[in-house]
């Protein structure tokens, strides 16, 4: 969808105002909070997003958690910077993460090439990836080495603009990661929703999830080890215009019956 790709445009834009305007936080050390503009490279302890922050200025690891908290934003889609979590990556309500990025799927923000791309990001969380009641949440070929967990949120059943969002709608979507655990995706309403292309080790459970784009809710080209499961979805889950293939699991159950290839 032509629109999924201006959140990409817009962020680059606003990344370069706000990262010239707002101070780095500190670059080495402990616990630290951003509140905006870019985060330093370095290792952290731990690491609080409380406003709209760019990671890209090189590498940052987090020895523990990272957490975005209501309203803030986390930007970590900018080839050379990679983002290493010890534990948790947690977003709270209403908060924003975009992690990963790679060509043709989601270009790098700071990509000379943005039609096609050609940097590449290695993001990777030890623990679980955590989004309760978020506003948008983008993942693109990042390792989570436990769970992903998508439980409520995405700003309603619509396509509208949002300011929090630079002009994009709300959508979520998962694509090119590698998760260790199980995915639990459930309760999500938004404009779109995707999870594409990705390896599961465990199960996969995509419930309740509603959209307002027809073309959404697109469960397609997964390798899972263990089970999809379907149900309560709306449109029921499809491969919709994404070019992709049946997913491989060991079984599915639900409206992913048909998805499932053999």
């Amino acid at each position: 969808m032509k629109w999924l790709l201006g959140l990409a445009i817009a962020c680059a834009v606003l990344v370069g105002q706000v990262g010239a305007a707002a101070a780095k936080p500190p670059s080495a050390g402990g616990a630290t909070t951003c509140t905006g503009g870019s985060i330093a490279s370095g290792t952290y302890s731990s690491l609080t997003i409380a406003g709209t922050c760019a990671l890209d200025s090189g590498s940052v690891t987090v020895t523990h958690n990272v957490s975005v908290l209501s309203g803030g934003g986390l930007l970590a889609a900018f080839g050379g910077s990679d983002l290493t979590v010890g534990q948790n990556l947690v977003v709270q309500a209403n908060g924003v993460l975009v992690l990963g990025c790679e060509p043709e799927a989601f270009i790098c923000f700071n990509d000379p090439d943005q039609e096609v791309g050609t940097l590449i990001t290695n993001d990777r969380v030890g623990g679980n990836l955590i989004a309760e009641n978020s506003l948008a949440v983008l993942a693109h070929h990042s390792t989570i080495g436990g769970n992903v967990v998508l439980s409520g949120g995405g700003g309603g059943l619509n396509c509208d603009p949002q300011d929090a969002l630079f002009g994009s709608p709300a959508y979520a979507t998962y694509e090119d990661n590698t998760i260790g655990g199980n995915a639990v995706i459930s309760g999500w309403q938004s404009c779109w929703l995707g999870f594409i292309r990705n390896t599961v080790a465990r199960n996969v459970n995509f419930q309740n999830n509603s959209t307002f784009d027809p073309d959404g809710n697109e469960v397609v080209t997964n390798t899972i080890g263990g089970a999809l499961n379907c149900s309560g979805n709306d449109p029921a889950p499809q491969i919709g215009d994404s070019g992709g293939s049946p997913n491989i699991a060991t079984r599915a159950s639900g409206q992913c019956v048909g998805l499932v290839g053999g």
